[in-house]
């Protein structure tokens, strides 16, 4: 399967699904991608001659998370590039890396590697996000990293990530456990169909027995140690019935044993554990995967900038800033103090602070706030006038979102549901021992039928089932582009009536478009050929919009040639035989000055076109909020941004007026949503203005991953073009409930007919070894069959 890059598409000629990740095409599409990232890395992929990529990956793959225009900030990098120069010899190199999915990924890393043409040797392990690379003084490191992040790939300094993740010694234990099983069943199967007596007999039950002991040594302790810290928190979590069901079961099984009943009911026992250990490797897996997606946040702590300290620039941590300190801030930098500008005008984006996504020119000696973004082409110097201990976006990276405190909770079942199945249990152990021993039977045969009753009342439903149904349901999600990264999110979105959406950045793209094309489409080709010059060389939004609107026209065309310069805070210029050409502020491109369009496009000062630029929206947007509304939900915008931009963005959406709330601070969106039953709002954002809001709702999610800090707060995220993904997890999570209400229901049944049995004494030791695994598989398959061909993760 090729991608090719793919033409403009007619209206009749509508893709189904995006040439790159396979996913669905939004409505509107220009070409047969989904999103911007898609579209550039096909390009890559296809000019660089890396399509063994496509025939490498099995089935679809994930969007590429469109990136920011501006500059990536890789300062962590530079002590890693200076420390591999130093060395007289090879250097061993780690770094995390973000968004590898498969053996095709692994693959484009490692051949991008060998085409730098130097010695050395990469390692790439997709499961820890974590490449190793054995390269010397030679290699162009900076240039091999900035190569693979133009594919959508992410690079970070290496954290201390164990070399093993937990789910790898859960499938070791289970896998132990299940071939323990396997020859445990074997064994009793002899005795059940006829071994009575003599050596193999007895040695039949000792292995048995034995494979037993081993299997509740590996698999106990798991479902022990996390029931007895829920009760320690005075939480009867679900592990609690399942350490409870696998204790009393050794214990009657070892009493029978040791009694002279030999080793009847143990196999079914290790069958048990066994499958309980792969029901919680099931239920660790998928959060792993999803967690270590992206790059580890350092919080405040891995924060770096440049301090000017005579005429050198040291990288330090931005906690070291202190009043007074001079620092050197590069295009795309975070100011991560309130300081002021030491040299000539520039620009600074406040989307992260307020939600404006309009970039504001600072004079010199003007005051910029913590958490501005420099706009403009040229570093700046800025003077701190507050330490970074006080600082805003000090206090926003404090804390966030506790992680859950309750144990492990399950949508769709009752709190109380680990207390009143341990209770059922011990009341049918109960009932069926003084039942088998009033109707006259011994000791011996009394304990038989409780011990058969503690083993055949198997929790499997919310032991194997549920994580199953987990692992279907977050697979599906992830392949759509949703990562899911705290397990109690489907549970606490069951309770979620109101979805509230910040709006620079997540209802909108965070990147400004024209908003008419009629100005360009008028302009001969030479002003063309300048105005794209002009735009394509300038970082600033809305030359990148003008740009952009220019290459979706098909008449973009770069002349290295040209000379054009920026004018710090105004605007580009190039100097022509023609004369001198201008884009810039109408106040200063044109001679009167009085156009009142965003940007104008002067030669010699006269108006050649003026531009007006609006904010782009997300692609359906406006069909997503429809939905969530015809599903029942209540939908808010929360912004930092003016009223007027607000209010304009909600009503080509559908938005009520009564629903807008703009120019809202960071404090005042936390407090809104505190007021308003916090437990049933989901909030969506991307900023660093909307960090307490985020932590302060029911359930939390964001489409930035580009930005530090984000997504690694929030409850799921999610790399689609559009927000659909909200609508998926809230239908996901309704869903999820329905599947896990059905197990249960099965597993009632099961249990209530084979607690009826033992106490008819009609349990047989062969009868519960098929009996007990028959209702854990059944279960499965209804829990797969059940969520197989589910196609409303839309609402």
């Amino acid at each position: 399967m090729n991608a090719p890059l793919a033409p403009r598409l007619s209206a009749e000629a509508k893709p189904v699904n995006c040439a790159h990740c396979g996913q669905r095409v939004p409505e509107g599409a220009r070409d047969a991608f989904c999103c911007r990232g898609c579209r550039a890395v096909a390009g890559l992929i296809r000019t660089t001659g890396l399509e063994r990529y496509y025939d490498l990956r099995r089935g679809p793959g994930v969007p590429v998370a469109e990136t920011s225009d501006a500059p990536r900030d890789r300062k962590w990098l530079e002590p890693i590039v200076a420390r591999v120069k130093a060395a007289e010899g090879p250097s061993h190199v780690a770094l995390d890396l973000q968004g590898v999915h498969c053996s095709a990924c692994v693959w484009l890393a490692q051949t991008l590697f060998e085409r730098e043409g130097q010695a050395g040797a990469i390692e790439i392990n997709p499961a820890l996000g974590r490449a190793d690379l054995r390269i010397d003084a030679r290699f162009p490191l900076e240039h091999f990293v900035e190569t693979i992040e133009s594919f959508g790939y992410r690079f970070g300094p290496a954290t201390d990530a164990p070399e093993r993740l937990p789910s790898d010694g859960l499938l070791l234990r289970a896998g132990i456990c299940l071939a323990l099983a396997g020859n445990g069943m074997m064994l009793s199967a002899a005795i059940h169909l006829g071994l009575r007596g003599g050596v193999l007999h007895r040695w039949a039950s000792d292995l048995a027995f034995g494979a037993s002991l081993i299997a509740m040594s590996i698999g106990g302790p798991i479902f022990a140690r996390s029931a007895w810290a829920g009760l320690r928190r005075g939480v009867l979590h679900l592990d609690l019935p399942i350490a409870l069901g696998m204790g009393l079961a050794f214990f009657g099984s070892v009493a029978s044993y040791l009694s002279g009943g030999g080793a009847n009911y143990v196999d079914t026992l290790t069958a048990f554990v066994a499958l309980m250990l792969l029901g919680r490797w099931l239920q660790v897996r998928i959060l792993e995967r999803n967690q270590r997606e992206l790059l580890q946040d350092g919080g405040y702590e891995g924060l770096l900038c440049r301090r000017l300290v005579g005429d050198a620039a040291e990288l330090v941590p931005c906690a070291r800033v202190d009043v007074g300190d001079v620092l050197l801030v590069s295009p795309g930098d975070l100011v991560p103090i309130r300081a002021t500008l030491l040299d000539d005008p520039a620009s600074f984006s406040f989307d992260w602070i307020d939600g404006e996504s309009r970039p504001r020119t600072i004079s010199r000696d003007g005051s910029v706030p913590s958490g501005a973004m420099l706009a403009s082409e040229s570093a700046v110097r800025v003077r701190a006038e507050e330490a970074f201990s006080a600082s805003e976006v000090m206090s926003l990276l404090r804390g966030g979102r506790a992680e859950d405190a309750s144990g492990r909770t399950l949508a769709g079942i009752p709190k109380n549901i680990g207390g009143i199945y341990v209770g059922f249990v011990l009341v049918a152990a109960v009932a069926a021992g003084v039942a088998t021993w009033l109707t006259g039977h011994d000791l011996v045969h009394t304990l038989e039928v409780t011990t058969a009753t503690l083993v055949v009342t198997c929790p499997c439903a919310f032991g194997i089932a549920v994580p199953l149904a987990y692992e279907i349901v977050q697979s599906r999600l992830r392949r759509s582009g949703v990562f899911v990264r705290r397990p109690s999110l489907f549970e606490r979105a069951l309770e979620v009536d109101t979805v509230i959406f910040d709006k620079t950045g997540t209802l909108t793209t965070g990147r400004l478009e024209l908003a008419s094309r009629l100005g360009l489409d008028a302009l001969d080709p030479d002003a063309c050929g300048v105005l794209y010059d002009l735009a394509a060389r300038s970082n600033h939004p809305k030359s990148r919009a003008v740009a952009h609107a220019i290459e979706l026209g098909g008449r973009a065309s770069l002349d290295p040639s040209r000379s054009v310069f920026e004018v710090r805070g105004s605007g580009m210029v190039s100097v022509t035989p023609r004369g001198t050409y201008r884009l810039g502020a109408p106040r200063w491109a044109l001679t009167d000055g009085n156009e009142t369009a965003d940007l104008a496009f002067s030669l010699d000062g006269e108006l050649i076109v003026a531009l007006e630029t609006q904010e782009e929206i997300r692609p359906e947007t406006g069909d997503e909020v429809r939905r969530l509304e015809r599903d029942g939900f209540e939908v808010y915008v929360l912004s930092g941004d003016g009223p007027e931009r607000c209010t304009e963005v909600a009503s080509q959406l559908g938005i009520s007026d009564a629903h807008v709330l703009s120019h809202r601070s960071p404090e005042e969106k936390e407090d809104w949503i505190e007021a308003h039953r916090p437990a049933r709002l989901m909030m969506i954002g991307d900023g660093l203005n909307d960090a307490r809001a985020l932590a302060a709702a029911g359930c939390s999610g964001t489409p930035s991953i580009e930005r530090p800090f984000t997504a690694s707060r929030c409850d799921f995220y999610f790399v689609t073009p559009g927000l659909e993904p909200v609508a998926q997890v809230l239908h996901a999570s309704r869903r999820l409930a329905q599947i896990v209400r059905s197990d249960l229901v099965i597993a009632f049944l099961y249990n209530t007919v084979a607690v009826g049995l033992c106490i008819a004494g009609l349990m047989h030791p062969w009868l519960a070894a098929i009996l007990m695994p028959a209702s854990s598989l059944g279960t499965i398959a209804w829990t797969a069959f059940a969520l197989r061909g589910d196609r409303r993760w839309k609402s």
